[in-house]
């Protein structure tokens, strides 16, 4: 019974961050920043994950944290919204963060009654800023009453928020803090808005580094997020470790899919990784969902051949349109699908003038469609002149539907 368990049981995890069967195309990220690890304090780096919608940067992320944790590190992840858009809401959501590590220590470790004081003044200083960040009125700096001041900015704040945590976290024996913060792409400084929260995030991390304090920040998101972080902070470019993800590179793409067969003892034909990678082009989530969709279709015992692939191939390939396209087309207009065919048209990127000239509209109607794909997630400027998809293979989705000419 137990052996027909295991061989029945789907191997293949398509979703959002959830781990694969085997984690293929990653070892060297892992090892650099174990090195990173390291580093600190003396050399302190901060990494910045970004690629299209799929690439895997969220397992990649979870990887990094289990390193992390392993290595002595306290560990905090937050997936990001529009809704901390304002500099109040990123400010409390950061020090709940904070607050959250501290509660983490102190589960872990008894602590001696002078680490208690420390801890208690801590919290209390989180406490203080929480107020302070509300807008409530009261600041958590004592000031004179005869010399009022201004309530300190956001950049300070944070600063001392971090600075606290990480003091507690040294002391009790932990390497430092690190802030974890998913689809980072979300979060931007608005000029007209007058709010600040990206560029204060990078000022206080900064400082907190110049000034020796065991920090690291871990930001993940679409391409936008590279030049959010530009706009906000010129210096981003100096602070941050890149890793740009895209697809599984040969033969790690093909191993994706044929490792998780051959470790559930299920034969199958040799040259099927290779029809797999001329669909999903090495892409993690579409190698995970074809793999699971093809195991789900064939009886236990039988062999996966590439004559049964091809023959559901097309079934395959209409769940793969309803479980990652369909939704993403439905949140567009007439208007912006007619964009997006004109850039289906060159494959799934294409210059700007081009795409321009192929929907007929004028510089500012283009460039207004430009920014609510943008916000959107489904578009990105891969150069300055040109335009590509954000979602892995969305252009050959368009053309498979029928939607682009030619």
């Amino acid at each position: 019974m137990t052996e027909i368990f295991q061989l029945e049981r789907n191997p293949f995890r398509p979703g959002m961050g959830l781990d694969p069967p085997y984690l293929a195309d990653r070892e060297f990220q892992l090892r650099r920043f174990a090195r990173y690890l390291d580093g600190f304090p003396e050399f302190p780096r901060n990494v910045r994950v970004t690629g299209l919608r799929g690439v895997g940067k969220t397992v990649l992320v979870q990887r990094y944290t289990a390193l992390a944790e392993e290595a002595g590190w306290v560990v905090v992840r937050r997936e990001l919204g529009e809704s901390l858009g304002h500099e109040s809401a990123f400010g409390l959501a950061l020090i709940d963060d904070c607050r959250q590590a501290l509660n983490r220590i102190s589960r872990r470790r008894a602590a001696s009654t002078k680490a208690s004081a420390a801890m208690r003044s801590a919290l209390d200083l989180l406490g203080g800023l929480s107020v302070s960040i509300a807008g409530i009125g009261s600041v958590a700096l004592r000031v004179r009453v005869a010399a009022p001041r201004p309530q300190p900015v956001l950049d300070d704040q944070l600063f001392a928020a971090i600075e606290a945590t990480c003091r507690i976290a040294a002391h009790a024996g932990r390497h430092g803090v690190i802030l974890c913060y998913d689809e980072a792409h979300l979060v931007r400084d608005s000029r007209h808005a007058r709010q600040f929260p990206l560029s204060a995030l990078l000022s206080a991390v900064a400082r907190a580094q110049r000034e020796g304090v065991p920090v690291m920040l871990i930001v993940c998101g679409l391409p936008p997020l590279t030049d959010n972080l530009a706009l906000a902070k010129s210096y981003s470019e100096r602070m941050f470790q890149a890793e740009v993800l895209g697809a599984l590179t040969p033969p790690e793409d093909v191993n994706a899919f044929v490792h998780p067969i051959l470790e559930s003892h299920r034969s199958l034909d040799p040259g099927l990784g290779a029809l797999v990678r001329a669909d999903t082009k090495g892409f993690a989530f579409h190698v995970q969902f074809f793999g699971a969709a093809l195991w789900d279709a064939l009886s236990p015992h039988e062999p996966i051949t590439c004559e049964r692939f091809q023959q559901l191939r097309p079934a395959i390939l209409e769940a793969l349109d309803r479980a990652f396209f369909d939704a993403r087309l439905a949140r567009t207009s007439r208007t912006e699908r007619l964009l997006l065919c004109a850039i289906a048209e060159d494959g799934e990127q294409a210059a700007v003038g081009v795409v321009r000239q192929r929907i007929g509209g004028n510089k500012n109607i283009t460039n207004r469609l430009i920014g609510r794909l943008i916000a959107k997630g489904l578009v990105h400027r891969p150069e300055r002149s040109r335009l590509a998809f954000s979602v892995p293979l969305f252009g050959d989705y368009l053309r498979r539907k029928g939607l682009v000419d030619g």
